[in-house]
């Protein structure tokens, strides 16, 4: 009832301002197909990962307990995608950007710049679908 609610609230507003509900969501289609599917971001120094998956994310770091969590969805905007788990026992925000990147320590190159803040830290890495990741040469 109340998502219906928040529906007809949202469709009648966006109507307001000019805009139909199949405008709002086709402007936004374009960012969100460039992140659909599985993902991999990875950073070096400190390493870590975070795979992507539809059914959730995985946070994985040398000599710690991987932390899995349910996939929220990412929050898409222009040519970047955020991914936020607020709970748990390692909360941590990603942010992708449709933007080349290279890892620094091999000759792999990936279509995605990752920021990972976690704790009080910003780190900083790439990522790429695991396929694409699979294809160039082992690092």
């Amino acid at each position: 009832m109340i998502s219906t609610l928040r529906a007809i609230l949202l469709a009648s507003a966006l109507t307001m301002c000019g805009q139909s509900v199949v405008d709002a969501v086709a402007a936004d289609a374009p960012v969100a197909a460039g992140f659909s599917g599985d993902l991999n971001a990875l950073g070096t120094e400190p390493f870590w990962a975070v795979t992507i998956r539809a059914d959730g994310l995985t946070f994985s770091r040398p000599g710690e307990d991987d932390v899995r969590n349910a996939n929220p969805g990412a929050v898409f905007a222009q040519e970047a995608a955020t991914w936020t788990i607020a709970g748990g026992s390692a909360p941590f925000e990603l942010t992708l950007t449709k933007e080349a990147c290279s890892d620094g320590m091999s000759d792999r190159h990936y279509a995605f710049k990752a920021v990972l803040a976690f704790q009080d830290k910003t780190l900083y890495g790439c990522a790429d679908t695991p396929a694409a990741i699979a294809a160039q040469p082992a690092p």
